[in-house]
Protein backbone atom coordinates (compact mmCIF):
# COMPACT_ATOMS: atom_id res chain seq x y z
CA UNK A 1 0.00 0.00 0.00
CA UNK A 2 1.31 3.45 -0.90
CA UNK A 3 2.35 5.72 2.19
CA UNK A 4 -0.18 8.60 2.42
CA UNK A 5 3.09 11.30 3.16
CA UNK A 6 5.93 9.29 0.88
CA UNK A 7 9.60 10.29 2.14
CA UNK A 8 11.16 13.06 -0.43
CA UNK A 9 14.52 11.64 -1.56
CA UNK A 10 17.18 14.05 -0.11
CA UNK A 11 20.31 14.85 -2.30
CA UNK A 12 22.81 12.90 0.27
CA UNK A 13 20.67 9.68 -0.82
CA UNK A 14 21.52 10.21 -5.00
CA UNK A 15 24.03 8.64 -6.79
CA UNK A 16 27.56 10.21 -7.92
CA UNK A 17 26.20 11.17 -11.33
CA UNK A 18 22.90 12.81 -9.41
CA UNK A 19 20.65 10.20 -9.97
CA UNK A 20 17.63 8.77 -7.40
CA UNK A 21 19.49 5.10 -6.04
CA UNK A 22 17.41 1.84 -6.10
CA UNK A 23 15.86 1.86 -3.02
CA UNK A 24 16.41 -0.42 -0.36
CA UNK A 25 13.60 -3.60 -0.03
CA UNK A 26 12.54 -1.56 3.64
CA UNK A 27 11.92 1.89 1.97
CA UNK A 28 10.71 0.05 -1.70
CA UNK A 29 7.94 -1.43 0.69
CA UNK A 30 6.90 2.50 2.24
CA UNK A 31 6.90 4.05 -1.73
CA UNK A 32 6.06 1.79 -3.94
CA UNK A 33 2.57 0.25 -4.74
CA UNK A 34 2.45 -3.92 -4.45
CA UNK A 35 1.89 -5.37 -7.54
CA UNK A 36 -2.33 -5.71 -8.94
CA UNK A 37 -2.25 -8.92 -7.83
CA UNK A 38 -2.21 -8.17 -4.25
CA UNK A 39 -4.84 -5.15 -4.68
CA UNK A 40 -7.96 -5.71 -3.34
CA UNK A 41 -9.05 -8.93 -2.30
CA UNK A 42 -6.21 -11.13 -1.26
CA UNK A 43 -5.46 -14.39 -3.16
CA UNK A 44 -7.11 -17.71 -1.51
CA UNK A 45 -3.43 -18.93 -1.11
CA UNK A 46 -2.67 -15.45 1.15
CA UNK A 47 -5.35 -15.98 3.31
CA UNK A 48 -5.14 -16.69 6.79
CA UNK A 49 -7.24 -20.28 7.61
CA UNK A 50 -10.48 -18.91 10.36
CA UNK A 51 -9.38 -19.76 13.67
CA UNK A 52 -11.35 -22.69 14.91
CA UNK A 53 -13.32 -22.23 17.95
CA UNK A 54 -11.87 -24.60 20.92
CA UNK A 55 -14.02 -25.49 23.49
CA UNK A 56 -12.09 -26.80 26.49
CA UNK A 57 -10.47 -26.29 30.21
CA UNK A 58 -8.95 -22.41 30.00
CA UNK A 59 -6.25 -23.92 32.28
CA UNK A 60 -4.53 -27.51 32.68
CA UNK A 61 -5.65 -27.58 36.00
CA UNK A 62 -9.06 -26.70 35.88
CA UNK A 63 -11.60 -28.49 38.14
CA UNK A 64 -14.14 -28.65 35.73
CA UNK A 65 -14.47 -30.54 32.37
CA UNK A 66 -16.94 -29.23 29.04
CA UNK A 67 -19.45 -31.64 28.14
CA UNK A 68 -21.30 -32.00 24.56
CA UNK A 69 -24.06 -29.87 25.96
CA UNK A 70 -22.31 -26.71 25.71
CA UNK A 71 -21.43 -26.94 30.03
CA UNK A 72 -19.00 -27.71 32.58
CA UNK A 73 -19.37 -30.17 34.56
CA UNK A 74 -18.38 -32.78 36.88
CA UNK A 75 -18.70 -36.10 38.19
CA UNK A 76 -19.24 -36.48 42.09
CA UNK A 77 -19.77 -39.39 44.20
CA UNK A 78 -20.84 -41.04 41.09
CA UNK A 79 -23.35 -37.96 39.96
CA UNK A 80 -22.79 -35.44 37.03
CA UNK A 81 -23.57 -31.99 38.24
CA UNK A 82 -23.17 -29.32 35.74
CA UNK A 83 -22.25 -25.70 36.78
CA UNK A 84 -22.75 -23.32 33.76
CA UNK A 85 -22.08 -22.54 30.11
CA UNK A 86 -18.39 -23.19 28.83
CA UNK A 87 -18.88 -19.85 27.27
CA UNK A 88 -18.00 -18.37 31.06
CA UNK A 89 -15.70 -20.33 32.61
CA UNK A 90 -15.28 -18.08 35.72
CA UNK A 91 -19.08 -18.09 36.55
CA UNK A 92 -19.12 -21.64 36.62
CA UNK A 93 -15.91 -22.08 38.27
CA UNK A 94 -17.66 -19.86 41.14
CA UNK A 95 -20.37 -21.67 40.98
CA UNK A 96 -18.49 -25.16 41.70
CA UNK A 97 -16.99 -23.73 45.11
CA UNK A 98 -20.63 -22.53 46.59
CA UNK A 99 -21.57 -25.69 46.03
CA UNK A 100 -18.61 -28.14 46.37
CA UNK A 101 -18.30 -29.06 49.92
CA UNK A 102 -22.17 -29.77 50.36
CA UNK A 103 -21.73 -31.89 47.53
CA UNK A 104 -18.45 -33.71 48.07
CA UNK A 105 -20.44 -34.96 51.70
CA UNK A 106 -23.79 -35.42 50.43
CA UNK A 107 -25.02 -32.89 52.08
CA UNK A 108 -26.66 -31.36 48.20
CA UNK A 109 -27.84 -33.89 46.14
CA UNK A 110 -28.86 -30.61 43.59
CA UNK A 111 -26.81 -27.45 42.03
CA UNK A 112 -29.03 -24.38 42.72
CA UNK A 113 -30.23 -22.65 39.42
CA UNK A 114 -28.51 -19.50 38.89
CA UNK A 115 -31.03 -15.84 37.59
CA UNK A 116 -33.80 -16.64 39.88
CA UNK A 117 -35.61 -19.30 37.54
CA UNK A 118 -34.98 -22.14 34.58
CA UNK A 119 -34.45 -21.02 31.36
CA UNK A 120 -34.93 -23.01 28.26
CA UNK A 121 -31.60 -23.81 27.04
CA UNK A 122 -30.97 -25.14 30.83
CA UNK A 123 -34.54 -26.92 30.56
CA UNK A 124 -33.35 -28.14 27.15
CA UNK A 125 -30.09 -29.67 28.39
CA UNK A 126 -31.66 -31.41 31.38
CA UNK A 127 -34.16 -32.92 29.19
CA UNK A 128 -31.32 -33.92 26.63
CA UNK A 129 -29.11 -35.44 29.80
CA UNK A 130 -31.94 -37.54 31.06
CA UNK A 131 -32.31 -38.67 27.14
CA UNK A 132 -28.66 -39.91 26.83
CA UNK A 133 -28.85 -41.55 29.97
CA UNK A 134 -32.00 -43.75 28.53
CA UNK A 135 -29.73 -44.10 25.27
CA UNK A 136 -26.67 -45.42 27.20
CA UNK A 137 -29.18 -47.75 28.89
CA UNK A 138 -30.16 -49.14 24.99
CA UNK A 139 -34.25 -47.69 26.02
CA UNK A 140 -34.16 -45.14 23.50
CA UNK A 141 -32.95 -45.28 20.01
CA UNK A 142 -30.33 -42.97 18.50
CA UNK A 143 -33.39 -41.88 16.00
CA UNK A 144 -35.23 -40.94 18.92
CA UNK A 145 -31.99 -39.04 20.20
CA UNK A 146 -31.56 -37.55 17.68
CA UNK A 147 -35.06 -36.32 16.88
CA UNK A 148 -35.38 -35.26 20.54
CA UNK A 149 -32.23 -32.93 19.95
CA UNK A 150 -34.19 -31.40 16.85
CA UNK A 151 -37.15 -30.29 18.67
CA UNK A 152 -35.00 -29.45 21.31
CA UNK A 153 -33.46 -26.50 19.30
CA UNK A 154 -36.55 -25.80 17.37
CA UNK A 155 -38.23 -24.89 21.21
CA UNK A 156 -34.92 -22.68 21.96
CA UNK A 157 -35.00 -20.77 18.68
CA UNK A 158 -38.70 -19.79 19.15
CA UNK A 159 -39.15 -18.76 22.78
CA UNK A 160 -34.96 -17.99 23.51
CA UNK A 161 -32.29 -19.40 25.24
CA UNK A 162 -32.50 -17.12 28.17
CA UNK A 163 -36.37 -17.41 28.12
CA UNK A 164 -37.45 -18.41 31.44
CA UNK A 165 -39.59 -21.63 31.58
CA UNK A 166 -42.00 -20.09 34.30
CA UNK A 167 -42.84 -17.07 31.93
CA UNK A 168 -43.97 -18.93 29.14
CA UNK A 169 -47.76 -17.70 28.24
CA UNK A 170 -50.79 -19.22 26.57
CA UNK A 171 -50.56 -16.85 23.51
CA UNK A 172 -46.65 -18.12 23.44
CA UNK A 173 -47.89 -21.53 23.10
CA UNK A 174 -50.38 -20.92 20.49
CA UNK A 175 -47.96 -19.40 18.27
CA UNK A 176 -46.16 -22.28 19.01
CA UNK A 177 -48.50 -24.41 18.08
CA UNK A 178 -48.98 -22.42 14.61
CA UNK A 179 -45.06 -22.46 14.29
CA UNK A 180 -44.92 -26.30 14.41
CA UNK A 181 -47.93 -26.67 12.19
CA UNK A 182 -45.87 -25.01 9.15
CA UNK A 183 -45.42 -26.83 6.30
CA UNK A 184 -45.78 -30.27 7.58
CA UNK A 185 -48.62 -33.04 7.72
CA UNK A 186 -50.83 -34.32 10.55
CA UNK A 187 -48.54 -37.04 11.30
CA UNK A 188 -45.21 -34.78 11.33
CA UNK A 189 -47.47 -32.48 13.40
CA UNK A 190 -48.60 -35.16 16.10
CA UNK A 191 -45.09 -36.01 16.67
CA UNK A 192 -43.66 -32.42 17.19
CA UNK A 193 -46.59 -31.65 19.31
CA UNK A 194 -46.19 -35.11 21.64
CA UNK A 195 -41.93 -33.99 21.80
CA UNK A 196 -42.56 -30.07 22.67
CA UNK A 197 -45.17 -31.31 25.24
CA UNK A 198 -42.99 -33.77 26.78
CA UNK A 199 -40.32 -31.02 27.27
CA UNK A 200 -42.51 -29.25 29.08
CA UNK A 201 -44.14 -31.70 31.28
CA UNK A 202 -40.52 -32.74 32.43
CA UNK A 203 -39.92 -29.37 33.87
CA UNK A 204 -42.28 -30.11 36.42
CA UNK A 205 -41.99 -33.64 37.21
CA UNK A 206 -37.93 -33.28 37.43
CA UNK A 207 -38.89 -30.65 39.76
CA UNK A 208 -37.04 -28.09 37.89
CA UNK A 209 -39.91 -25.52 38.30
CA UNK A 210 -42.73 -24.95 41.01
CA UNK A 211 -45.74 -25.34 38.94
CA UNK A 212 -46.52 -27.17 36.03
CA UNK A 213 -46.83 -26.04 32.04
CA UNK A 214 -50.46 -25.64 31.16
CA UNK A 215 -50.42 -26.54 27.55
CA UNK A 216 -53.42 -29.01 27.11
CA UNK A 217 -56.17 -26.58 25.55
CA UNK A 218 -53.65 -24.16 23.41
CA UNK A 219 -50.56 -26.84 22.18
CA UNK A 220 -53.22 -29.18 21.34
CA UNK A 221 -52.26 -32.97 19.07
CA UNK A 222 -54.05 -33.00 15.43
CA UNK A 223 -57.69 -34.38 16.20
CA UNK A 224 -57.89 -38.12 15.03
CA UNK A 225 -60.69 -37.06 12.23
CA UNK A 226 -57.71 -35.06 10.66
CA UNK A 227 -55.14 -37.83 11.17
CA UNK A 228 -57.21 -40.34 9.57
CA UNK A 229 -58.34 -37.66 6.32
CA UNK A 230 -54.59 -37.17 6.39
CA UNK A 231 -54.12 -41.09 6.16
CA UNK A 232 -56.96 -41.11 3.38
CA UNK A 233 -55.38 -38.92 1.50
CA UNK A 234 -51.62 -40.58 1.11
CA UNK A 235 -52.96 -42.76 -1.05
CA UNK A 236 -52.38 -47.01 -0.62
CA UNK A 237 -50.09 -48.37 2.35
CA UNK A 238 -50.10 -51.85 1.37
CA UNK A 239 -50.04 -54.08 -1.60
CA UNK A 240 -52.53 -56.25 -3.99
CA UNK A 241 -51.68 -60.25 -4.54
CA UNK A 242 -50.97 -59.51 -8.66
CA UNK A 243 -48.24 -57.37 -7.36
CA UNK A 244 -46.82 -58.99 -4.60
CA UNK A 245 -46.85 -62.37 -7.15
CA UNK A 246 -44.87 -59.87 -9.37
CA UNK A 247 -41.90 -58.58 -7.16
CA UNK A 248 -41.77 -62.36 -6.32
CA UNK A 249 -40.49 -63.42 -10.02
CA UNK A 250 -38.80 -60.22 -10.40
CA UNK A 251 -36.51 -60.11 -7.47
CA UNK A 252 -33.24 -62.04 -6.35
CA UNK A 253 -33.20 -64.87 -4.23
CA UNK A 254 -32.30 -62.63 -1.16
CA UNK A 255 -35.26 -60.28 -1.67
CA UNK A 256 -37.53 -62.59 -2.49
CA UNK A 257 -37.20 -64.20 0.87
CA UNK A 258 -37.49 -60.99 2.32
CA UNK A 259 -40.75 -60.33 0.83
CA UNK A 260 -42.13 -63.56 1.44
CA UNK A 261 -41.17 -62.92 5.24
CA UNK A 262 -42.80 -59.91 4.94
CA UNK A 263 -46.11 -61.14 3.71
CA UNK A 264 -45.96 -64.48 5.42
CA UNK A 265 -45.00 -63.01 8.75
CA UNK A 266 -45.80 -59.64 8.97
CA UNK A 267 -42.81 -58.64 9.58
CA UNK A 268 -41.12 -54.81 8.63
CA UNK A 269 -37.54 -53.93 7.10
CA UNK A 270 -35.78 -53.38 10.59
CA UNK A 271 -37.46 -56.94 11.69
CA UNK A 272 -36.32 -58.81 8.35
CA UNK A 273 -32.48 -57.24 9.04
CA UNK A 274 -32.34 -57.96 12.39
CA UNK A 275 -33.47 -61.81 11.86
CA UNK A 276 -30.58 -64.27 13.63
CA UNK A 277 -30.82 -67.09 11.72
CA UNK A 278 -31.26 -68.88 15.16
CA UNK A 279 -34.71 -68.01 15.03
CA UNK A 280 -35.79 -69.69 11.70
CA UNK A 281 -36.53 -73.26 12.37
CA UNK A 282 -36.72 -74.59 9.04
CA UNK A 283 -36.92 -78.92 10.11
CA UNK A 284 -40.49 -77.71 11.84
CA UNK A 285 -41.21 -74.80 10.03
CA UNK A 286 -41.62 -72.03 12.48
CA UNK A 287 -40.52 -68.84 13.14
CA UNK A 288 -39.69 -67.41 16.86
CA UNK A 289 -38.63 -64.19 16.92
CA UNK A 290 -39.75 -61.54 19.31
CA UNK A 291 -39.65 -58.22 17.98
CA UNK A 292 -37.02 -55.95 18.84
CA UNK A 293 -39.52 -52.92 18.82
CA UNK A 294 -41.45 -54.41 21.33
CA UNK A 295 -40.61 -56.80 23.23
CA UNK A 296 -43.39 -59.06 22.66
CA UNK A 297 -43.03 -62.54 21.71
CA UNK A 298 -44.39 -63.44 18.26
CA UNK A 299 -44.59 -67.06 16.96
CA UNK A 300 -45.46 -67.89 12.73
CA UNK A 301 -45.86 -70.85 10.51
CA UNK A 302 -44.03 -71.16 7.75
CA UNK A 303 -45.08 -71.24 4.23
CA UNK A 304 -42.98 -73.96 1.96
CA UNK A 305 -42.06 -71.19 -0.05
CA UNK A 306 -40.55 -69.18 2.40
CA UNK A 307 -38.78 -72.37 3.20
CA UNK A 308 -38.13 -72.90 0.09
CA UNK A 309 -36.08 -68.93 -0.43
CA UNK A 310 -34.72 -69.09 3.05
CA UNK A 311 -32.97 -72.74 2.33
CA UNK A 312 -31.51 -70.85 -1.07
CA UNK A 313 -30.34 -67.78 1.00
CA UNK A 314 -28.58 -69.98 2.97
CA UNK A 315 -26.78 -72.06 0.36
CA UNK A 316 -25.13 -68.76 -1.11
CA UNK A 317 -24.01 -67.63 1.65
CA UNK A 318 -21.96 -71.22 2.33
CA UNK A 319 -20.45 -70.50 -1.03
CA UNK A 320 -20.31 -66.53 -1.12
CA UNK A 321 -17.72 -65.66 1.75
CA UNK A 322 -18.61 -62.11 3.22
CA UNK A 323 -16.71 -59.91 5.40
CA UNK A 324 -16.85 -61.06 8.75
CA UNK A 325 -18.23 -58.40 11.52
CA UNK A 326 -19.63 -58.35 14.63
CA UNK A 327 -22.90 -56.62 14.21
CA UNK A 328 -23.71 -59.60 11.70
CA UNK A 329 -23.15 -61.77 13.80
CA UNK A 330 -25.39 -64.74 13.62
CA UNK A 331 -27.45 -62.30 11.00
CA UNK A 332 -29.69 -64.22 8.65
CA UNK A 333 -29.36 -61.72 5.65
CA UNK A 334 -25.60 -59.99 5.21
CA UNK A 335 -25.24 -57.77 2.01
CA UNK A 336 -21.97 -58.82 0.20
CA UNK A 337 -19.50 -56.05 1.56
CA UNK A 338 -20.66 -57.52 5.28
CA UNK A 339 -23.31 -55.06 6.76
CA UNK A 340 -26.49 -55.37 7.73
CA UNK A 341 -29.70 -54.43 5.11
CA UNK A 342 -30.54 -51.62 7.63
CA UNK A 343 -28.09 -49.18 9.15
CA UNK A 344 -27.67 -46.46 11.09
CA UNK A 345 -24.45 -44.85 11.96
CA UNK A 346 -24.28 -42.29 15.05
CA UNK A 347 -21.90 -39.77 15.60
CA UNK A 348 -21.88 -36.48 17.65
CA UNK A 349 -20.70 -33.44 15.21
CA UNK A 350 -17.70 -30.92 16.74
CA UNK A 351 -20.40 -28.76 17.89
CA UNK A 352 -21.86 -31.38 19.81
CA UNK A 353 -24.93 -31.84 17.68
CA UNK A 354 -25.73 -35.23 17.48
CA UNK A 355 -25.62 -36.52 13.54
CA UNK A 356 -27.30 -39.89 12.06
CA UNK A 357 -27.03 -41.22 9.00
CA UNK A 358 -29.55 -44.11 8.11
CA UNK A 359 -29.16 -46.92 5.73
CA UNK A 360 -32.00 -48.99 4.07
CA UNK A 361 -30.69 -50.88 1.46
CA UNK A 362 -34.45 -53.56 1.48
CA UNK A 363 -36.40 -50.18 1.02
CA UNK A 364 -33.89 -49.33 -2.17
CA UNK A 365 -33.57 -52.53 -3.68
CA UNK A 366 -37.38 -53.16 -3.92
CA UNK A 367 -38.41 -49.54 -4.94
CA UNK A 368 -36.26 -49.88 -7.75
CA UNK A 369 -37.96 -53.32 -8.68
CA UNK A 370 -41.03 -51.75 -8.16
CA UNK A 371 -40.39 -48.62 -10.82
CA UNK A 372 -39.31 -50.97 -12.92
CA UNK A 373 -42.04 -53.44 -13.23
CA UNK A 374 -44.54 -50.45 -13.24
CA UNK A 375 -46.33 -51.07 -9.70
CA UNK A 376 -44.46 -47.66 -7.73
CA UNK A 377 -46.33 -45.23 -6.19
CA UNK A 378 -45.80 -42.72 -3.36
CA UNK A 379 -46.08 -44.25 0.39
CA UNK A 380 -45.95 -47.52 -0.77
CA UNK A 381 -42.71 -49.87 0.48
CA UNK A 382 -41.94 -52.52 2.54
CA UNK A 383 -43.57 -51.97 4.85
CA UNK A 384 -46.87 -52.75 2.79
CA UNK A 385 -46.23 -56.05 3.09
CA UNK A 386 -46.93 -55.96 6.80
CA UNK A 387 -50.01 -53.81 6.00
CA UNK A 388 -51.22 -56.42 3.60
CA UNK A 389 -50.55 -59.54 6.22
CA UNK A 390 -53.23 -57.37 8.86
CA UNK A 391 -55.42 -56.52 6.45
CA UNK A 392 -55.97 -60.10 4.99
CA UNK A 393 -55.47 -62.36 7.97
CA UNK A 394 -57.80 -60.07 9.67
CA UNK A 395 -60.09 -61.49 7.63
CA UNK A 396 -60.45 -64.40 9.58
CA UNK A 397 -62.03 -63.28 12.25
CA UNK A 398 -58.97 -63.88 15.00
CA UNK A 399 -57.63 -60.98 15.56
CA UNK A 400 -55.82 -62.66 18.53
CA UNK A 401 -53.60 -64.57 16.23
CA UNK A 402 -52.95 -61.75 14.13
CA UNK A 403 -51.77 -59.56 16.48
CA UNK A 404 -49.76 -62.65 17.72
CA UNK A 405 -47.93 -62.89 14.62
CA UNK A 406 -47.89 -59.02 14.23
CA UNK A 407 -46.18 -58.36 17.60
CA UNK A 408 -48.29 -56.28 18.49
CA UNK A 409 -48.96 -54.72 22.41
CA UNK A 410 -52.30 -55.60 24.06
CA UNK A 411 -54.23 -52.60 24.96
CA UNK A 412 -54.26 -51.63 28.53
CA UNK A 413 -58.07 -52.71 29.01
CA UNK A 414 -57.85 -55.99 27.05
CA UNK A 415 -57.72 -58.51 30.27
CA UNK A 416 -58.16 -61.07 27.96
CA UNK A 417 -54.58 -60.79 27.70
CA UNK A 418 -53.60 -60.54 30.95
CA UNK A 419 -54.86 -63.95 31.61
CA UNK A 420 -53.74 -65.34 28.24
CA UNK A 421 -51.03 -67.61 28.42
CA UNK A 422 -50.60 -69.08 24.75
CA UNK A 423 -52.35 -68.90 21.43
CA UNK A 424 -52.88 -72.76 19.80
CA UNK A 425 -51.10 -73.11 17.05
CA UNK A 426 -53.90 -74.32 14.68
CA UNK A 427 -55.15 -70.70 15.36
CA UNK A 428 -51.96 -69.53 13.90
CA UNK A 429 -52.42 -71.62 11.10
CA UNK A 430 -55.84 -71.29 10.19
CA UNK A 431 -53.98 -66.90 9.58
CA UNK A 432 -51.29 -67.79 7.59
CA UNK A 433 -53.73 -70.51 5.49
CA UNK A 434 -55.79 -67.76 4.52
CA UNK A 435 -53.14 -65.73 3.16
CA UNK A 436 -51.09 -68.25 1.41
CA UNK A 437 -54.71 -68.62 -0.26
CA UNK A 438 -54.99 -65.00 -1.15
CA UNK A 439 -51.58 -64.68 -2.31
CA UNK A 440 -51.43 -67.48 -4.22
CA UNK A 441 -54.74 -69.74 -4.85
CA UNK A 442 -56.54 -66.33 -6.57
CA UNK A 443 -59.05 -66.53 -3.13
CA UNK A 444 -61.92 -64.88 -2.74
CA UNK A 445 -60.19 -61.57 -1.28
CA UNK A 446 -57.90 -61.37 -4.57
CA UNK A 447 -57.46 -57.57 -5.92
CA UNK A 448 -56.30 -57.36 -9.45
Amino acid sequence: MVSETPRPISERDAGPDGTSPRPSHSQASEEVSPPKRSRGRPRRDDREPPAKPTVGKPYKSFPLTPHRNGQFCKKIRGVVYYFGSVRDPEAALKRYHLHCNGLHTGELRAVDRDRGGLTVRELANRFMEAADGRRDAGELSDRTFTDYYRDCARLIKFLGADRLVESITQEDLLELRRKLARGVGPTTLNGRVGVTRSILSFAYDAELIEKPIRYSKVLRRPSKKTLRRSQAQAGRKHFHAKEIRTLLKASPPELRAMILLGINCGLGNTDVAALPTSYVDLEHGCLDYPRAKTGVRRRCPLWPETIEAINAVLAAKKECRTPERPEVAGLLFVTRNGFPYVRSSYKTLPNGKPSLVEHDVIATKLKRIMEKQGIAQPGLGFYGLRNSFETIGAETGNQVAVDHIMGHIPHASDMGAVYRRHIAKKALLKVTRHVHKWLFGGGASDQK
